[in-house]
């Protein structure tokens, strides 16, 4: 089954809905396309859902499970990444972002594999400025009005719209724990 399928029947299971709004399967392309491991996922929603009396769950927006799903995220990150060569991830997403901004890039190689993530993030969203800057104002106006929907979760806004400018220019993301 697939990663949305499957995370699809999950939630209308625990809503007690029929059908998924087009924010909420906006919402799980999302978190396919930006590597959301699909147990991690599931556990955010469903702790998200626990938190509220069952008659208001079918009337929740699915994204606003984002935060309890970015909390699990960092765990399970710290939990699997043993083993991980996160040095040479780290170097080889590194030269992605010089090749993308068109500048060499000084930084000290990081301590830790933490380190290495927040340098990685902060390319990334100098990135998305680049790319936000070269847009149009009628193609900014786009993309906020396609995303509207998500503006009461003001991260999860721009982490739609950076990855809908990286999706449009074929850019991975930047992150250590995405191929």
């Amino acid at each position: 089954m697939s990663y949305y399928r499957e995370l699809k029947d999950f939630i209308l299971q625990i809503k007690g809905d029929f059908f998924l709004s087009p924010r909420d399967r906006w919402f799980l392309k999302f978190l396919e396309e930006e590597g959301y491991p699909l147990e991690v996922v599931k556990e955010g929603i469903k702790r998200f859902f626990l938190f509220h009396p069952p008659n208001r769950a079918s009337k929740l927006p699915l994204f606003m499970s984002f935060e309890q799903i970015q909390k699990l995220k960092r765990f399970y990150i710290k939990k699997t990444s043993q083993g991980l060569d996160w040095k040479e991830r780290f170097l080889k997403k590194l030269r992605l972002a010089e090749e993308i901004l068109g500048r060499k890039i000084q930084v000290k190689m990081p301590e830790d594999m933490q380190s290495a993530e927040e340098i990685l993030q902060s390319l990334s969203s100098e990135i998305a400025k680049k790319l936000w800057d070269e847009l149009s104002r009628e193609q900014k106006a786009s993309l906020m009005k396609k995303f509207a929907s998500f503006k009461q979760d003001q991260e999860l806004f721009k982490a739609m719209i950076k990855r809908e400018l990286f999706k449009e220019k074929g850019i991975k993301s930047l992150s250590l724990f995405v191929d």
